[in-house]
């Protein structure tokens, strides 16, 4: 058996270092091998493709505070109609939702054959997938093909308020065509059902009042018909009679106070319509989401470099690991007990 001495620091760096040049092409060789794979990994990862969008919302609605007024006085502001705190907050909200996601994945796209979005994004995937990802196969059931294109299109939205209180919408893909059609029709979703929120109340308002209307009209029809039908069977007969002027009297008086009901009603009606038009925001697109978009992809030479030192140091601390390993045992030894072995060469003994 072939015991070792105790090693100097000096003697560790010259065996490591002759380790190391004898095995220098195995190195070589193997951070080439690993350069290039990375390389090839860069260059065949699929780009991402960003559009952004900023959306204003105009509208003649004057319902905020005097706190709030002085704020946009102060940041200049004053006069502008923009989406304020309370509709900022429900119209990201809107866009990051499930309802929306949902909506935009089961449109179908008629320049791309009809197809939905969601069998869209998921040919999208499957054309510009990585190398070790697997194909997608699309499901044959509707609601399960919708509900696997609203995770590819939730993980692509984002939804924010700038300082100018316009709402600023991003959504990231790996097809320019595709972002371009799904930004769109983001923008078509979230602005009808925006508007369809904000003038939901004064559009309940108006069907009521529009409802009554034309009860109260029906009704004054009904009394008039009546007073109509009586007059035709009192044609003879003396209508100063109580028995014959009290009734209709009492449907005369009917039909003044339906009258004036109705005149209130109508009032109501234009009230409720001018809220309407008043609360129904306009949406304006400032920045189109058109190309050309933001591209972030994976650079070839960066991942290259980067394999070439990775695979360098990485067979170079498995060739000298022995080597490492004996050392530091002998170090702890010597950490532990204080007296270093005898510095003798070697001491062979035979069994």
């Amino acid at each position: 058996m072939k015991e070792r001495g105790y090693i100097t620091t000096l003697e560790f760096t010259q065996s490591i270092f002759n380790r190391l040049n004898k095995y220098r092409y195995v190195i070589i060789v193997s951070a080439v091998v690993l350069g290039l794979l990375l390389a090839i990994y860069a260059k065949n990862a699929p780009a991402t493709y960003t559009s952004r969008a900023v959306i204003f919302s105009s509208s003649t609605s004057n319902d905020n505070s005097s706190a709030n007024s002085a704020i946009s006085m102060l940041l200049g502001v004053e006069g502008a109609s923009s989406f304020n705190n309370e509709t900022s907050i429900n119209i990201i909200e809107l866009a990051q939702s499930r309802a929306i996601s949902e909506a935009v994945a089961s449109s179908p796209v008629p320049s791309m054959g009809n197809k939905l979005i969601a069998e869209l994004l998921i040919d999208s995937n499957n054309n510009h997938r990585g190398l070790f990802t697997s194909r997608i196969v699309p499901p044959t059931d509707k609601e399960q093909l919708i509900s696997l294109g609203v995770l590819f299109l939730r993980a692509g939205i984002a939804a924010s308020i700038n300082k100018n209180n316009s709402f600023v919408l991003t959504y990231t893909g790996k097809s320019e065509e595709m972002v371009k059609i799904i930004s769109y029709e983001l923008i078509n979703k979230i602005s009808g059902y925006y508007i369809d929120l904000k003038r939901e109340k004064a559009k309940r308002d108006y069907e009521f009042a529009s409802a009554k209307v034309d009860s109260l009209r029906r009704v004054m029809g009904a009394k008039d018909n009546t007073l109509i039908a009586r007059d035709r069977r009192t044609l003879f007969t003396n209508t100063d009679r109580l028995e014959y002027s009290l009734p209709t009297q009492n449907l005369v008086d009917d039909k003044q106070l339906l009258r004036n009901q109705y005149s209130q009603a109508v009032i109501n009606q234009q009230s409720a319509a001018y809220k309407l038009q008043k609360d129904t925001p306009l949406i304006n697109v400032l920045d189109k989401p058109d190309p050309p978009f933001d591209t972030k992809g994976k650079s070839t030479l960066l991942y290259g470099i980067l394999g070439l030192l990775a695979g360098a140091m990485m067979v170079a601390g498995l060739i000298i690991s022995g080597q490492l390993l004996r050392f530091t045992r002998q170090e702890i030894m010597v950490a532990l007990f204080g007296k270093p072995p005898s510095t003798s060469a070697t001491i062979t003994t035979t069994a």
